[in-house]
């Protein structure tokens, strides 16, 4: 998703539960995993692109490992918060670069029948359903369409189908679906942020929570 969105989707979703400093450290992490060191092939997983859902999916497990460890320390909180970004970046853009919101849309009468708060961003059949994919990238082929000064020959030439191009809903340019993308993925941020929160408590209580939360 563009960056805009990832901040938006992030304060939605963790306002309440986090410092106004803390939240503000969650978002640079967030933003920064955007940087075109992680943009190429071997952290595609970082943004759950070339169908590497099943290393995104190791990825944010370990950054919850990360983050649970580090509850042990009295100075972590920063470092947990960083990784914790990095963490909601990855779930938020599995439902902008996998056709998880398609495959919910058919499963529930479409477009005409839905509006998006209605989606369940995380429907465990649907997690683990068998045409789940991400759009793939190949740099040589798909730099057009990255690059401001070859939008004129990006607008000529058609994504190919099971590109990240073709698939990815990282705007409201890419029409109505990417509301419900949003949505599931303020879902996922939510629900990862529980997880990370229920995984402190139970190492060190709650006075290492409000290290993690509070971002004094």
């Amino acid at each position: 998703m563009l960056p805009q969105y990832h901040r938006s989707i992030t304060h939605t979703a963790l306002a309440a539960h986090f410092s106004d400093a803390a939240l503000d450290e969650i978002v640079a992490a967030n933003l920064a995993q955007d940087a075109w060191i992680y943009q190429l092939g071997t952290k595609a997983h970082y943004h759950f692109d070339n169908n590497g859902i099943a290393e995104g999916l190791s990825y944010i497990e370990e950054l919850h490992r990360t983050i649970a460890a580090l509850a042990e320390e009295a100075g972590g909180g920063q470092v947990q918060r960083v990784a914790f970004g990095r963490l909601c970046h990855a779930a938020q853009d599995f439902y902008a670069h996998s056709n998880y919101v398609d495959l919910w849309l058919a499963g529930n009468g479409g477009l005409v029948s839905t509006v998006p708060s209605e989606i369940d961003g995380l429907d465990q059949d649907l997690l683990s359903h068998p045409d789940l994919r991400t759009g793939t990238a190949v740099v040589w082929r798909d730099w057009i369409y990255h690059f401001w000064f070859a939008a004129p020959l990006a607008r000529r030439i058609p994504p190919r189908p099971g590109s990240h191009q073709a698939m990815n809903l990282d705007s409201p340019e890419k029409g109505p679906r990417f509301d419900y993308a949003v949505e599931a993925a303020v879902q996922r941020t939510l629900y990862e942020y529980t997880r990370a929160a229920d995984a402190i408590l139970r190492t060190r209580g709650k006075q290492a929570l409000v290290r993690f939360t509070d971002g004094a």
